[in-house]
C-alpha cells in the first residue's frame, strides 16, 4: 500500500490495517468486521450521493422520477440563477448530511473496537458484529430518509420557480 492511498484512507476516516503490523486474530476478525460492514455501508452511501451529482437543475431533478419537465429553452437568466443557487445549496446539504453519516459510522466503529478489543472469543465477537450491523443499518436508513427528504424538497423548489417563470410569460 503506498503512500498516498494510506493518507487517503485516513483522511477518509477509513480503518485499514499498516504493512507490517502483527494483528492478532481477534484483531484480525475486528477489522474485517469494520471493513465489511461500516465502510461498505459508507460506500454506498458516497455512491448514492455521487449517482445524484452531475444532474442538470436545468433538465431535471433529484428525486427518482420520470416526470420531471426541462426548464424551456428561452427561461429567463434570473430563473436559470435560482435554480443553480438551489442546486449549490442543495449539494451543501447533501454534503453535511454525508458527514453526518460518516460521523455515526465513526462513533460505531470507535465503540465496536472498544468493545470488541475486550473479547477474546471470536463468538463475542461476533455478537458485538450483529449489534454494530444494527446501528450501521439505522443510521444508513436515517441518512437514506434525510436524502429523500432533501430530494423532495429541492424538486418541490425547483417545480415552484419553474412555474413562476412559466407565469411571467
Amino acid at each position: 500500500m503506498n503512500k498516498s492511498m494510506i493518507a487517503i484512507a485516513l483522511a477518509a476516516g477509513l480503518s485499514i490495517p499498516t504493512a507490517g503490523y502483527a494483528q492478532s486474530a481477534g484483531e484480525q476478525l475486528v477489522d474485517d468486521i469494520i471493513t465489511e460492514v461500516i465502510d461498505q455501508t459508507a460506500d454506498a452511501a458516497r455512491a448514492e450521493v455521487r449517482r445524484k451529482i452531475g444532474i442538470d437543475p436545468l433538465d431535471r431533478g433529484y428525486s427518482d422520477r420520470d416526470d420531471y419537465r426541462p426548464a424551456p429553452s428561452d427561461l429567463n437568466q434570473e430563473s436559470v440563477n435560482e435554480l443553480r443557487r438551489l442546486d449549490s445549496e442543495y449539494d451543501r446539504k447533501v454534503a453535511k448530511l454525508e458527514e453526518e453519516l460518516e460521523r455515526e459510522l465513526n462513533k460505531a466503529e470507535r465503540k465496536f473496537r472498544r468493545e470488541a478489543g475486550k473479547e477474546d472469543k471470536p463468538e463475542k465477537i461476533e455478537k458485538k458484529r450483529e449489534k454494530l450491523d444494527r446501528k450501521v443499518a439505522k443510521a444508513h436508513r436515517k441518512f437514506e430518509e434525510k436524502l429523500r427528504k432533501e430530494n423532495e424538497r429541492y424538486d418541490r423548489k425547483r417545480e415552484q420557480i419553474l412555474s413562476q417563470a412559466s407565469s411571467k410569460w
